[in-house]
């Protein structure tokens, strides 16, 4: 009767746990993408703690991704790099566990590092954006023209656009690093007619230039995740219920 009584229970058990619903990865992504708007189009820009849970999101949907279940497609390399954008959040934070503690995690002066945990963050921030902005026209195409736009919406496009978008940005990251430190560290220009202090005087011209249009595409491409944002995640809930 006991032995009975024993088999049955462990055949119940091993019953619910293969009734257990497991995880799909494809709603982590979801998730992980329904967060990033919401860490880029809501919550304030300079929220530190947004993007460290933006950057533990990322941990997970990169398990995630590695899951055979996912397909290869355009979409998963925007949210792969996208991932990879949180990585120069671990470059503040390492900063920050520096200032409390006496390891030395990182090289160089105190205004050395705040200065450039300040321009990664920064760099984080457009990474993520041009990414998301990738990820809304994606979606804008397959709502509007799903059959004359296959030929776009393929890998090869898709890791053109995001090779495109970390040269831009690190490239933007490089400037601005470089006229902090000169302008840091009070180097004068005259009767210096080298190549390396020309591309450092340009780098210094060029900087407030950037900023002012890295600012003003910042704010039309806010606009446009906001508008793919509210047609995606509040329309069409509201257009299933009508329906």
């Amino acid at each position: 009767m006991g032995l009975s009584t024993k088999y049955s229970y462990h055949q119940i058990n091993h019953g619910d746990s293969a009734r257990r619903p497991k995880t799909d990865p494809r709603n982590v992504l979801r998730r992980y993408l329904l967060l990033k708007y919401i860490q880029y189009l809501i919550l304030p820009s300079s929220n530190f703690l947004a993007s460290v849970f933006g950057m533990l999101g990322s941990v997970y949907t990169a398990v995630a991704l590695r899951s055979p279940s996912i397909s290869r497609k355009s979409t998963t390399v925007f949210i792969s790099h996208l991932v990879q954008a949180d990585v120069l959040v671990l470059i503040r934070i390492a900063e920050l566990l520096q200032g409390y503690t006496d390891v030395k995690l990182l090289a160089g002066g105190p205004s050395f590092l705040e200065g450039l945990c300040h321009n990664l963050l920064n760099a984080n921030e457009h990474a993520s954006l041009l990414l998301l902005s990738c990820l809304s026209l994606e979606v804008l195409l397959i709502t509007l023209l799903p059959a004359e736009s296959r030929g776009l919406r393929t890998v090869r496009w898709a890791r053109l656009a995001c090779t495109l978008i970390w040269v831009a940005v690190l490239g933007e990251l490089a400037v601005l690093q470089a006229a902090e430190s000169l302008q840091r560290a009070g180097l004068s220009f005259h009767g210096d007619h080298s190549l390396d202090f020309l591309l450092l005087q340009g780098c210094v011209w060029a900087a407030p230039l950037l900023r002012m249009v890295s600012r003003v595409l910042g704010v039309l491409l806010w606009l446009g995740n906001a508008y793919v944002y509210y047609r995606v995640y509040c329309r069409a809930p509201l257009r299933r219920k009508s329906c």
